[in-house]
């Protein structure tokens, strides 16, 4: 077999069984705890849910209570947000990028 095509074939079977790092992924890292590393968007931990927010400016969600009904919050960016106990809260998602400063902070 040509070299040439045995190195690109090389490369490539690496590149598909994942064993080559990618080199742009978190180019620059960023302040976030230990739960927003592994854990973006509604998450459980420790009977308290979260809202781990993984992008680089703030945003707000809606949070959903095991009671009924909802509420809005903001979140700031890069930050893993307590919620509440985990009993109490049903979900939470993002909602959009429509921070304002009468916006409650969670």
């Amino acid at each position: 077999m040509n070299r040439n095509l045995r190195a690109a074939l090389t490369i490539v079977t690496a590149v598909a069984a994942g064993t080559i790092p990618s080199t742009t992924a978190n180019a620059a890292p960023h302040p976030q705890s230990a739960a927003t590393a592994s854990s973006c968007g509604h998450h459980q931990e420790n009977g308290s849910a979260y809202y781990g927010h993984c992008g680089p400016t703030s945003i707000r969600i809606r949070v959903y209570y095991t009671s009924g009904g909802h509420d809005y919050g903001c979140v700031k960016a890069f930050s893993n947000t307590w919620l509440g106990a985990a009993i109490n809260i049903r979900w939470s998602e993002y909602v959009d990028t429509n921070v304002t400063p009468q916006c409650r902070w969670l």
